[in-house]
């Protein structure tokens, strides 16, 4: 079965160069086209997906400011989305193989990866927290099997993933050639494995417990890590009218090149739930403390080889979607992250809140109006700039992002 969908039309955004000065609003064009593709036979299930989200901006390419210091933004016409592939082969009832692979690109906490389709596999590049706007490319492929002995299961999982940073604003760009104003000191590629075996404590809850490692390489190889995470926690398929898991536990990174300092340890926890009061209602809400990247914790300090062995990440998200009539349906939605580097006392922060409703008038075909807030901050200098004068991607920014237009669903 194949399930696409189609959103076409115009898009205002009150600071498209998502910048704490001067701010320049601006109408344009937005495009949203969505696939799904399921195949099964029992044997063998493959879903294919596919998303994107174009916003364009004709006649605004990008700026370079001089106040308060020189920066340069990148263009505000972008696209985000995300494609990939998940299958399964079942050989025989209590044995399983999965693979996935998956490009996302996001901008912000509400990127591709949130919501019922979400894979709930553990990805150790988790998008870092930044006060200016940031794109973030994920290439990810994972493999795992997983075996039944009566209400017991044992699951092996590996998978690699690679991060990339596109171009963010910098103070030092006019400075330094524009070097710095390049997120590719933060790019790398981790390579993790975990083992994870459960019993079923009741025909609706299990429980489990999960070590893993993970070894991080980055673009500056300073900055290379080696991890270890074990979890355990609780989760259901379906109990009354929830469904989802919770977990808790400890995770550590060590540094490579034996850093002074260079080995951290924090505690991990976080939960996934999905709850159907209704069967018009549904909410999902998710929270995720983990040792991200590592990095730096802004561009200057990257290049100057300032680096950090991980950054402990906090992410907050709920959701709700409601359909009240076969004709109206309507969702709210809300988000913290919060990002703290172990080398710094900069800490970076984002608030994401939006809402949006649709009302299907002929057939297939729907209006469709969103609407979108967000605030950035972060606090705290670092030891080459104690301020934040040079460093635009510490000044945060407000943006306020209204679409309207026409939506197609098979």
């Amino acid at each position: 079965m194949v399930y696409p969908s189609f959103f076409v039309g115009a898009v205002f955004n009150d600071n498209i160069y998502s910048s704490p000065f001067n701010r320049r609003s601006a109408v344009g064009v937005r495009v949203r086209p969505s696939l799904e593709a399921n195949v099964d036979n029992g044997l063998h299930k493959t879903t294919a997906y596919f998303t994107a989200d174009a916003q364009l901006y004709p006649g605004f390419g990008a700026e370079t400011r001089f106040y308060p210091t020189p920066t340069t933004y990148v263009a505000p016409t972008n696209v985000t989305g995300r494609v990939g592939i998940g299958h399964i082969w079942t050989p025989l009832s209590d044995l399983s193989v999965y693979f996935t692979a998956d490009y996302t690109r996001q901008s912000g906490l509400f990127g591709s990866n949130f919501g019922a389709g979400a894979p709930s596999v553990y990805i150790p590049g988790a998008y870092t927290v930044s006060g200016a706007q940031q794109y973030a490319n994920q290439f990810t492929g994972s493999l795992a099997v997983e075996k039944k002995f009566s209400n017991w299961f044992v699951r092996g999982t590996t998978g690699v993933q690679y991060v990339s940073y596109d171009s963010r604003p910098s103070g030092f760009s006019s400075l330094v050639g524009g070097v710095v104003s390049n997120g590719y000191a933060q790019d790398g590629l981790s390579y993790t494995a975990s083992l994870r075996g459960g019993v079923w404590v009741t025909p609706q809850v299990y429980a489990f417990v999960e070590p893993g490692v993970d070894l991080r390489r980055y673009q500056y190889s300073i900055s290379d890590t080696n991890g270890y995470r074990v979890v355990g926690g609780l989760g259901s398929d379906l109990i009354s009218l929830f469904r989802g898991e919770v977990y808790g536990g400890y995770q550590g990174q060590s540094s490579v090149s034996g850093l002074i300092g260079g080995s951290i340890s924090r505690p991990t926890y976080g939960a996934r739930l999905f709850y159907y009061p209704t069967p018009f209602f549904t909410l999902t809400a998710s929270v995720d403390q983990t040792l991200a990247a590592a990095a730096a914790p802004s561009p200057i300090a990257a290049v100057l080889g300032r680096a950090s062995t991980g950054s402990q990440n906090l992410q907050v998200r709920v959701q709700g979607d409601y359909a009240f009539s076969p004709y109206w349906t309507a969702f709210v939605r809300g988000g913290y992250g919060e990002t703290r580097w172990t080398n710094s006392t900069r800490v970076n922060t984002a608030w994401v809140a939006g809402a949006g409703v649709s009302y299907t008038f002929w057939r297939n075909i729907a209006i469709t109006l969103d609407y979108q807030f967000t605030h950035t901050g972060a606090s705290g200098g670092s030891l080459f700039d104690p301020l934040n004068l040079f460093d635009s991607s510490a000044w945060g920014y407000a943006q306020n992002v209204v679409s309207a237009g026409f939506t197609y669903r098979y």
